[in-house]
This record gives C-alpha cells, structure tokens and sequence, in this order.
C-alpha cells in the first residue's frame, strides 16, 4: 500500500516562501488540493486569517464594508475581510486569503489591488469616523485560483505578487482527512488530465459513503463510469505494484 510521506516539492516551496517573509503569494491549479487551507494556516497566522471567495456578484462591502442595521440603534459599519486582516490583533497585521481571484469583477479586482499594495503604499479612510486605516506590519496575502495558466491573470496582479506557485497535488494536512489507502491515488490523481481528475474533496466523499454502502456502491456514486478505474486502482495500491 502506497504512502504519502514525504512533503510535495510545491508545499516545501510554499513553506519555505512563507518563512522567508514573502507575504505576497499566488496559488494556482487544480481545484481541491488545499491552496485555501494552506493560506489560511501556513506560516505565523496568530493575528488571524480572513477569507474572502470571489464572484461575480462580490462589492466592495465584502472587501472594505458595509453599513448595517442594528436594531433599534439605528445603523453600524461592519468592516470587510480587508480591513479586518489589516488591523490583525491590535499589533500585528493578520493573512488575508482571496480566493478565485480571477472571478472578481474589474471593480473588484482594482479595489483588491489598492488594498494589497504594500503596506507603506496603502491606505483607506473610515466612511464614517474619517480615521486613516493601514495595514499593520505582518499583514500578508495569499491569493488562490484554479487556472492552470498564470498567463491568464491580468499583469497589474502579477506584477504585485510576484511569487506564484504552481499546487499539483493535495496538502498533506488535507490528505490526513482521508483513510491511508485513499492518499496515494487522491495525490496522483489530483493532477491528472481533466477527464481523470477527481479533487480531495471527491475522495472524502467516496470515504464517507463507502462504510455505510460498500466500495462498489460508493464508487458508482461518486466517480460515475469512472468508478471501476478507480477500484482497480485501489486493489493495484494496496498490494503495492
């Protein structure tokens, strides 16, 4: 039976971007390896993380805020994501993780330029109380998407997060969510071509099911008429071919 043990050469880069105090990175490729856990956990994250997913629909209250009711207290502001992870704990700026990054609007994405720049550059002033906001030493970015092609993102994004790596297999800490005898082929096929793939979240799924309905079933549900690969692929892994 196969293991996964040693680190991928993509999260050892990773870790080691991280605690060489590179606080720009983008992740990109395959869907379901774990770029968001990882921005959201890896390296000093103790003044927080914060999470924002883009859509076409996100505003800027999602990145900056909004005004809210508050009952009979009329209206307050609830900051965004952005500010939240510029302000971290007081002292130290927090991790702001954005996630499908190439599915914000052109709006969006100028706003979330303006509040990744650098944090002697970047500024915003409270709509209601005037006070000048900065980012706090420490603040950092990690910035996700599932294209395979970093060629396609626009070059204002690039040229601020000049580390972009490549993830092509399943975080080890998103592979210990799964049973051992699923790890080997969940890594292998993570980066498989798309007609092959089948993300960690997929295997999770199929390791859920199949204790209640036997891995014959579980596998005709979850992988479809490529269910029988995967089942040979199983028994091939657990004799260690």
């Amino acid at each position: 039976m196969s293991s996964v043990t040693e680190v991928p050469q993509c999260w050892s880069d990773f870790s080691d971007v991280i605690t060489a105090g590179i606080d720009r990175v983008i992740l990109f490729g395959p869907p379901g390896t774990g770029k968001t856990y990882a921005g959201l956990n890896e390296g000093n994250v103790t003044a927080g993380s914060f999470r924002l997913v883009c859509t076409e629909d996100m505003t800027a209250a999602d990145v900056t805020g909004c005004w809210m009711p508050a009952g009979n207290d009329g209206w307050q502001w609830l900051e965004g994501a952005a500010i939240k992870a510029w302000r971290g704990n007081g002292q130290v700026g927090g991790r702001l993780v954005i996630d499908e990054i190439d599915k914000a609007s052109g709006d969006v994405l100028s706003l979330l330029l303006a509040m990744t720049d650098s944090v002697e550059s970047a500024e915003w002033e409270h709509p209601s109380t005037g006070e000048k906001v900065k980012p706090l030493e420490g603040f950092s970015v990690i910035m996700t998407t599932n294209l395979e092609n970093m060629e396609d993102l626009p070059e204002a994004l690039k040229d601020r997060f000049p580390v972009a790596l490549r993830i092509n297999t399943p975080h080890p800490g998103a592979l210990l969510s799964i049973s051992p005898d699923l790890r080997g082929p969940a890594a292998g096929l993570a980066d498989a071509e798309p007609e092959r793939r089948f993300s960690i979240r997929t295997f999770q799924a199929f390791d859920n099911l199949r204790s209640s309905l036997g891995e014959e079933r579980a596998a005709k549900i979850i992988f479809g008429q490529r269910s029988q690969d995967i089942l040979d692929a199983l028994k091939v892994d657990r004799l260690g071919v």
